[in-house]
């Protein structure tokens, strides 16, 4: 017991030793060619103002902080994926040298970041950038990138490295894209906490179904089925479903349609409309939601065919055509069970 406990102890101590070793020797390796890991790396993200990505193909992306705002700025027009910024501010943080490049490979990478590199400019409350990388491809091993450091006043650096994340495996450049539509934020409905006050389903169909929700000061939900209020209802039921309109995201700003057809989708009507309004807000968030034609022959649970897509359709939100997925829609467009007993008397 006591010989297993002894070599259990000696086994962990020779492998912090070797780990410490391997990262003593990264490190020294680096510094013997001008630089240190710490040279890559923005210790402080949160003095990240603003970030610019550009690829060979022309394609740009500026990413800019807004104070007090909870989203950046995306080409000045856009909110961007936050979820996208804060991998961006993560990297650059906790971004460290694997190694250097060997004499053998180092013409080969050279010649590969001067024909593809991204260029990832990062700045600091100012207008020069404080730190450039230059981002290439993955090693062979698909656990390290190559990267050249650069900054706004001394240019380029000569040497190139293998950088990595301690805790990742992986490569890096993949979160470095340019394309406007995968940086967009997708949030349709945004309103945290309880900062919705009041949400409107217009069924263009079935209009009896129309209804709307709204909400007092503290808290307490009214339902109107058209204009009448509802003397008697769930309260509950219908305080989850209009929580179910606090968050809802779109799934791509791609809708895949040609000219053609977005010009024939622009002229029709919508099945539903959705509207969300805030507190304070007079004009509210508004979603039109279009039946998409199926790709594929689907039938329902009572076995008949179904007219439209059972996974997407389209919508029309802020003068834009984009796709949605039903999964997400459906419960919140679904008719509410006590309009349908309603009916069926």
């Amino acid at each position: 017991m006591h010989r297993n406990l002894r070599l259990f102890y000696f086994l962990l101590l020779a492998t912090a030793c070797a780990a410490g070793l391997r990262y003593y020797s990264q490190m020294q390796s680096a510094e013997l060619v001008g630089f240190s890991a710490s040279e890559f790396a923005v210790t402080d993200t949160a003095s990240v103002t603003r970030i610019f990505i550009a690829d060979k193909d022309g394609g740009q992306a500026l990413l800019e902080r807004v104070p007090g705002e909870r989203y950046w700025q995306l080409n000045g027009q856009h909110k961007a994926r936050k979820d996208a910024v804060d991998l961006l501010l993560k990297t650059f943080k906790r971004v460290a040298v694997q190694r250097p490049v060997s004499e053998g490979e180092k013409d080969n990478v050279n010649r590969l970041l001067a024909g593809r590199a991204k260029k990832v400019e990062i700045y600091q409350d100012g207008d020069v950038p404080t730190k450039t990388w230059y981002i290439g491809t993955a090693t062979q091993s698909h656990t390290g990138t190559y990267m050249v450091l650069g900054d706004g006043q001394m240019g380029v650096a000569e040497e190139p490295f293998v950088m990595h994340m301690e805790g990742f495996t992986g490569f890096l450049s993949t979160r470095f894209f340019t394309e406007e539509v995968e940086w967009r934020y997708t949030g349709m409905f945004d309103f945290p906490a309880k900062s919705l006050r009041k949400v409107e389903v217009e069924y263009h169909e079935n209009p009896m179904w129309s209804h709307a929700m709204q909400v007092d000061s503290v808290g307490s939900i009214s339902v109107f089925h058209g204009d009448q209020p509802l003397i008697s209802f769930d309260t509950l039921s219908w305080q989850n479903r209009f929580n179910l309109f606090r968050k809802i995201h779109l799934e791509t700003f791609n809708n895949h349609l040609s000219s053609e057809g977005l010009a024939k989708l622009s002229e029709t009507a919508p099945a539903i409309t959705m509207r969300a309004w805030s507190w304070g807000s007079e004009v509210p968030e508004t979603i039109e939601l279009l039946w998409k034609d199926p790709i594929m022959d689907t039938y329902n649970d009572e076995g008949e065919l179904n007219e439209w897509d059972g996974a997407r359709m389209y919508a029309r939100y802020r003068g834009e055509t984009v796709l949605v997925q039903r999964f997400v829609f459906d419960e919140r467009m679904a008719v509410p069970a006590q309009f349908k007993i309603a009916a069926a008397r």
